[in-house]
């Protein structure tokens, strides 16, 4: 064991099994408390800000996620059959012709599933299996997501296509993916070409593996195969931050690879994309000018329009040396649907240090941290549909290291085979990796938000025509 592993080992131990863990939780985020409201009229004229731009732009994509958690509730039916499995899997064969992948079944298979001869259990284990489509291993993004007259897309296709109908004047994608799967995505990536006759400026990266955890036991051992070597477990998506720091754009999109409509359903995203990015474009020109000539009551009358800050943040940053600080910082712009029960996270005030300020907190978060009651009064949730601007007032990149709540990591406990293990996530992505951001939060659209989390949510009016 090296010195680096026993340090590591030590201080994942100690922050799993002995420290404390815990969030000063006010309130949820609400509209005009937190969240701003922007008209029909003001969408519009965000994005036309944006259009008339000419900005660079990246599309930032973690892409890495299995789709075999979309058939959870066909291996659990598979296995270990239940009514509540039944139940689903009776709604998938009842709507099988519906799904994108029905299209690419043999006529054989399709004939015998009109005639109702079928095998089902044959039909369910060909989807998840590497003898027939493999759906049990490869990525969600490489999954058929859509059906169209020409055929089938994936959610990767699906990003690409309809991100360049963002008018930028270039722009580029980035997805961060399983090294393994890299070559099937390429191909992917060159059938969209040959479809559409474009080229796309498209690049990937792994996660890091040195940012991988330790597992730990319930005798607080790190675990070892049966080389005896460490078991390890990706960090969650707080260890992208190394993958977007490495972005080289103005203006950076990010979205979920499982948030994705239908083509013919996409406009309102692409709208509310644009305004967004318009959104941000215009803070950052009022902060620029403020960093020229930074008087206080001016920071107060811009963040009177755009909801950048809580009164705790500016009453504690009224000197110029303290709020030019301030308004340097990465920049944010996030979109937030109305709750409707979705599991992930949401918009809420939290207090460190004395210091109360706008996060995005996952419920498990809330739920360990807080009163009930304030998760079942929370009115948003977050889609991940954001634009992020990582470059100071200046226009230099920023170290964005240096803006992470690092005591913001998650313990998780899970057993498998029967066995309780333990392990970190890093600060999420969006949540503590972002702490230290100036962040807004605007109100968007539901339309903008179609997560497939099961793939019978592919079933939904937003992933048909």
């Amino acid at each position: 064991m090296t010195e680096n592993q026993v340090n590591l080992i030590k201080n994942q131990r100690d922050k799993i099994f002995y420290e404390a863990v815990s969030l000063s939780i006010i309130k949820p985020c609400t509209l005009g408390d937190g969240i701003l409201h922007l008209s029909s009229e003001e969408f519009l004229a965000y994005k036309d800000k944006f259009d008339r731009g000419n900005h660079r732009v990246c599309v930032f994509i973690p892409a890495s996620g299995s789709g075999s958690r979309m058939f959870e509730f066909v291996r659990d039916y598979l296995y270990s059959p239940s009514e509540r499995t039944r139940g689903l899997i009776e709604k998938m064969f009842s709507q099988i012709s519906d799904f994108a992948f029905y299209q690419l079944l043999s006529q054989e298979i399709k004939e015998q599933i009109v005639a109702g001869e079928i095998d089902w259990r044959f039909l369910l284990s060909f989807l998840m299996d590497k003898e027939g489509l493999n759906y049990g291993e490869l990525p969600k993004g490489l999954f058929p997501f859509h059906r169209y007259d020409t055929g089938v897309k994936s959610a990767i296709s699906e990003h690409i296509q309809q991100s360049t109908l963002i008018n930028a004047s270039d722009i580029a994608f980035h997805f961060t993916i399983q090294k393994r799967f890299e070559d099937v995505i390429c191909n992917e990536i060159n059938n969209i070409e040959n479809e559409t006759l474009q080229k796309f400026n498209v690049s990937y990266s792994e996660q890091d593996e040195d940012s991988n955890s330790f597992v730990f036991n319930a005798n607080k051992e790190p675990i070892t195969d049966d080389q005896g070597n460490f078991i390890r477990r990706p960090a969650g998506h707080g260890a992208l931050l190394s993958n977007l720091s490495a972005i080289d754009s103005s203006l950076i999109f990010i979205k979920n690879i499982d948030n994705i409509q239908h083509f013919s359903k996409s406009s309102v995203s692409i709208l509310t994309w644009s305004a967004l990015a318009g959104l941000l474009v215009e803070i950052r020109t009022a902060l620029k000018s403020l960093a020229v000539n930074p008087i206080y009551e001016q920071l107060v009358s811009i963040n009177v329009k755009y909801g950048l800050y809580t009164d705790s943040e500016l009453s504690m940053n009224k000197e110029p040396s303290q709020f030019l600080t301030l308004i340097n910082r990465p920049i944010r712009v996030c979109g937030m649907v109305k709750n409707e029960g979705y599991p992930g996270g949401g918009p809420f005030m939290v207090e460190k240090d004395g210091v109360v300020s706008k996060q995005i907190i996952e419920k498990v978060q809330v739920i360990d941290n807080a009163d009930e009651n304030i998760l079942f009064s929370s009115t948003h949730f977050n889609p991940v549909m954001m634009v992020v601007c990582k470059k100071d007032l200046n226009d230099m990149d920023i170290q964005l290291s240096e803006f992470v709540d690092d005591n913001a990591f998650l313990k998780i406990s899970k057993s498998v085979q029967n066995e309780e293990i333990s392990f970190l996530e890093l600060p999420g992505l969006w949540n503590g990796s972002m702490y230290f951001w100036n962040s807004v939060f605007v109100e968007i659209p539901n339309e903008t938000f179609s997560p497939v989390k099961s793939a019978l949510d592919l079933l939904s009016p937003l992933h048909t025509e």
